[in-house]
């Protein structure tokens, strides 16, 4: 079941390669270099520790990593359902931000507010994980790889 796994994300690897592979350089940085060769690569090195069962180092001790827990938590309904709407408000917001003020401004406010509210980190460490969030997507992509991102419909 597992070499089977693997095989279905090879082929999909191998189809991204083809297909980007002769699409100009900017566009096929991301999906083929960054993505799909890698992830060609680390699939065929498991393929290769299924067939053999290698431990990677173990020195023949067999037996790969134990697992003797057993993780079994049961949580009230209550907490149940509020985590739930919890998660599914936070992607709606995001995803309502992202519509309204555009990716570069409403992704740092969300990882800030995220890190603030749910994290429980303090105020510095959400402003310099936000900080380095919107390095990320305005000085990589918008920057440096000249992406540019939609704007919100506030700023249209």
């Amino acid at each position: 079941m597992k070499a089977n796994f693997g095989l279905f994300f090879l082929a999909i690897f191998l189809v991204a390669v083809w297909t980007g592979w002769e699409w100009p350089y900017i566009a096929k940085l991301m999906p083929v270099y960054i993505a799909a060769i890698p992830g060609f690569a680390l699939v065929l090195v498991q393929l290769y520790r299924d067939a053999t069962d290698w431990e990677g180092g173990r020195g023949g001790q067999g037996g790969g990593i134990e697992m003797d827990e057993v993780y079994d938590l049961k949580l009230e309904k209550k907490v149940e359902l509020r985590r739930t709407v919890a998660f599914f408000a936070w992607f709606a917001g995001g995803a309502l931000a992202i519509w309204v003020f555009g990716i570069v401004i409403a992704l740092p406010a969300l990882v800030f507010l995220y890190a603030l509210v749910e994290g429980k980190e303090r105020w510095i460490t959400s402003l310099a994980m936000s900080a380095c969030t919107f390095l990320l997507v305005w000085g990589l992509f918008e920057y440096m790889l000249e992406s540019r991102w939609p704007p919100g419909v506030l700023f249209r």
